[in-house]
């Protein structure tokens, strides 16, 4: 009786521990997206979900919150129903996760097709949502690369086209620019050589990708290739360390499961002892 007490006890506080930490993380998320969601006036748009960081926040809050609610609740007060509650979201987020990942890899090329529309997307709204504007300038800074092809992509945002007046028109967003070691919110103004009687008309879209005004200095050099290569030639180059991860996060998931399965066991095992103690 000692030895299952102890390893009930064992079972329970790990559950616990594990789920509270779980809890305030989707807390925190929760209040942060919250928060951005109510300063941006759009709490209940979900229209624009992919391209909004807050609203993916909140999805991904709302789910750590569900389940670590239950886990440490049901762990903390030896709940069968919530530890239940518990086992069977994880278990449903695990299949959605498996499932997601096999459709990506089956359909490759439709993933590819949907990713280059939202973030096409993203480069239209890219002056209208403040969130989204952060979460383009670190995409491209970090991955050291301009729009979705290319940098001439920017010349689907209205403030970036070369047709239209205005400071930024012929330019691209300043995280386009090499320069790492200090920002220069004015890097990439004008960037591109632009004759308005060549391309401001409904034949022609694009800035041609050799127009790029040829006097430009070191400082103000820009990346030409576009986030859709890099981000493509990143995964693969890690293509092992994010199956590592995945196998990661799939035994955390697993193990939660078999904690919450294990705990219950031993709190319907006392408890048919207790009784059949007390007939």
């Amino acid at each position: 009786m000692g030895s299952v007490w102890g390893s009930r006890t064992m079972i329970k506080y790990s559950l616990f521990a594990f789920n509270i930490v779980f809890w305030l993380l989707g807390t925190v998320l929760l209040v942060i997206a919250i928060w951005s969601k109510t300063e941006k006036g759009n709490l209940m748009d979900f229209n624009s979900m992919a391209i909004d960081p807050a609203t993916i926040l909140l999805i991904v809050g709302a789910i750590m919150f569900w389940i670590g609610f239950f886990g440490w609740v049901g762990a903390l007060r030896e709940n069968v129903t919530f530890l239940q509650v518990f086992a069977m979201s994880l278990v449903i987020l695990f299949l959605g996760e498996a499932a997601v990942g096999i459709l990506a890899f089956v359909m490759k090329e439709k993933v590819r097709e949907v990713v280059s529309e939202h973030m096409f997307d993203a480069i239209r709204a890219y002056r209208d949502d403040s969130d989204l504007r952060d979460a383009v300038n670190v995409a491209q800074r970090t991955f050291k690369c301009c729009g979705v092809r290319n940098f001439t992509d920017w010349q689907e945002n209205v403030y970036f086209k070369c047709c239209n007046e205005g400071i930024e028109s012929c330019g691209v967003p300043y995280s386009c620019c090499k320069m790492e070691l200090q920002v220069n919110l004015f890097c990439g103004v004008k960037i591109m050589d632009y004759k308005e009687e060549d391309y401001c008309t409904n034949n022609i879209k694009y800035v041609p990708m050799n127009h790029l005004k040829s006097d430009v200095g070191e400082e103000e050099s820009i990346h030409e290739t576009g986030c859709l290569v890099t981000m493509e030639h990143w995964f693969n180059t890690n293509l092992y360390s994010i199956g590592g991860a995945a196998f990661g996060v799939a035994v955390i998931q697993i193990g939660g499961v078999w904690l919450a399965q294990s705990l219950t066991h031993k709190i319907k095992s006392v408890t048919a002892g207790y009784y059949h103690q007390h007939k």
